[in-house]
């Protein structure tokens, strides 16, 4: 005689150990799955040298030297556009103008000049872009290790001064113009922060949401890392002379935000004992002496915390009154004291950071 609940008991087994296997092979078949792992792409622009790390998520595989040239090719119109060492650069065919006719610019180039003037309103002048003669006046765009270094007269200084000023670039729709005829542009303070914004905005539209782009120390960062937390990101210990990532002052988890870093502590001048920045203050035409050594930004893109962090370094503690007052920016200024140690002014939401 059949046993009908002995065979469904049978079935219901056979049917267990069917989906048991099943379950086995799915785990089996994920973990044969390619692992999330780091791909690093580095090279050379605007001076100094850049590297990107793109966590790999998707199914195809990465050409990383068709991935390379692209970055190369958006960071070298960058530089076409704004480099002052490229004779036919824009910037530079702009600052050989002696008149004041309109100069038509590209789009790129006036994005930048857009926000260059808008950081200078904000900071008041602690930020302008017009600050080179100055700049060169203190011999900061030369030879930063020579031993013969003197500080210039307060009358070159005052001279020099008549030949600076933001407010002397007029701009409109793709053209700007001088006011003043001797005014130069200089974009060092600005442009490493617009570049990795560009190469940032490359990785997003080829498909990249886990990225990290860095350009001479200035970062931005998108999604997680290779283990799964946003991006960790050292802060430098601003001691004299030092090398990067030696000792640091604090590590920071970057939630898609870029981060930017100012400082006195690798370009100075000591003269009679005396510490000379290579930060001018644009407003007095002098090397700053306001005991700040580093000034570290957060904001949503890198050109933004890029000029400010310039800025901050002109302004000291105060201008963390300003980052205060700013949506979606936050700050941390590290002070030099007068017996070689580092204290700390953080804007309000620095911590969550």
């Amino acid at each position: 005689m059949i046993n009908l609940a002995r065979i469904k008991k049978i079935l219901l087994i056979k049917n267990a150990q069917l989906l048991l296997g099943i379950f086995i092979l799915i785990i089996l078949l994920n973990g044969c799955k390619k692992r999330n792992h780091t791909i690093s792409i580095n090279g050379n622009t605007m001076g100094t040298t850049y590297s990107i790390k793109i966590i790999d998520k998707l199914p195809q595989t990465i050409d990383i030297n068709n991935v390379k040239s692209k970055i190369d090719s958006v960071l070298q119109i960058v530089n076409q556009q704004m480099s002052t060492y490229i004779p036919d650069s824009e910037i530079s065919r702009f600052n050989r103008l002696n008149n004041n006719e309109w100069f038509t610019i590209s789009t790129d180039f006036y994005d930048v000049i857009v926000k260059a003037q808008e950081i200078s309103r904000a900071t008041n002048g602690a930020f302008d872009i017009t600050v080179g003669p100055i700049i060169d006046l203190w011999g900061f765009y030369g030879d930063m290790t020579q031993t013969t270094w003197k500080p210039p007269t307060a009358e070159e200084i005052e001279e020099t001064k008549k030949s600076i000023g933001y407010n002397n670039i007029a701009v409109i729709k793709n053209s700007i113009k001088k006011k003043n005829a001797d005014i130069k542009i200089d974009l060092n303070a600005i442009a490493k922060g617009y570049g990795v914004d560009v190469v940032f905005q490359l990785l997003r539209d080829l498909g990249y949401t886990d990225i990290l782009v860095e350009i001479g120390g200035e970062v931005r960062c998108n999604g997680l890392n290779q283990d799964g937390n946003y991006w960790k990101i050292g802060i430098d210990k601003p001691i004299l002379d030092m090398l990067p990532g030696t000792e640091l002052q604090t590590i920071i988890l970057l939630n898609n935000n870029a981060l930017a870093t100012s400082g006195d502590y690798r370009s100075y001048f000591e003269y009679n004992g005396e510490l000379y920045s290579h930060t001018v203050d644009p407003i007095t035409g002098y090397s700053t002496h306001s005991h700040v050594a580093s000034a570290s930004v957060i904001a949503p893109n890198c050109i933004t915390a890029d000029a400010l962090a310039t800025a901050l370094m002109v302004m000291g503690v105060k201008g963390i009154e300003l980052i205060n007052l700013m949506d979606g920016v936050e700050a941390m200024i590290i002070i030099r004291t007068d017996d070689n140690k580092y204290i700390s002014a953080e804007s309000f939401g620095w911590a969550t950071n």
